[in-house]
């Protein structure tokens, strides 16, 4: 699906990066210069999508601090354009945003076959058991209600992260 200028720029991603010492990088390699193209080391990539950007960082923050590169999006029309250019090994998503709701966005993402077996956990403002319900027929791997508790929601993801994608 081509992207026009407006939808790019609707959708550019504001990245949460947190300094580290110099020279020192999280995802770095411990070997020579020389050896370094045979050492290849990949974060995990994650797309986190919450109208609320208060929210949205504090989930990118707590994902990076975990080992995820995080990605965030402002609304699901937006997180949809990042998820069709860019692949994310975990998706965080809000249920009520504009333009693109959470489920709407959740539906789209399974349809994708570079999504069918993402896990991607579901944020809800409401706490009632037919948003964390419909999330789950949907396919999401997770749900859960606001106010956000990191610890909880750091227990699911990793739960719900396949082996090999965990930092």
């Amino acid at each position: 699906m081509p992207v026009d200028a407006e939808s790019r720029e609707r959708a550019a991603p504001v990245s949460i990066r947190r300094r580290h010492r110099a020279g020192a990088h999280p995802a770095a390699c411990s070997v020579p210069p020389a050896e370094a193209g045979a050492c290849v080391v990949r974060r995990p990539q994650a797309l986190v999508v919450d109208d609320c950007r208060a929210i949205a960082r504090r989930v990118a923050h707590a994902l990076e601090s975990r080992g995820f590169r995080a990605t965030v999006a402002k609304d699901g029309f937006a997180g949809l354009v990042l998820a069709r250019e860019q692949r994310f090994d975990l998706v965080v998503v809000d249920v009520d945003m504009p333009f693109v709701d959470g489920l709407t966005m959740l539906r789209q993402l399974r349809a994708e076959p570079g999504y069918v077996d993402t896990p991607v956990v579901v944020l809800s403002a409401k706490n009632h058991s037919s948003d964390h319900s419909r999330a789950l027929a949907l396919g999401a791997s997770g749900a859960m209600s606001k106010p956000l508790q990191i610890g909880p929601l750091t227990q699911l993801v990793d739960s719900i992260m396949p082996p090999h994608g965990r930092p």
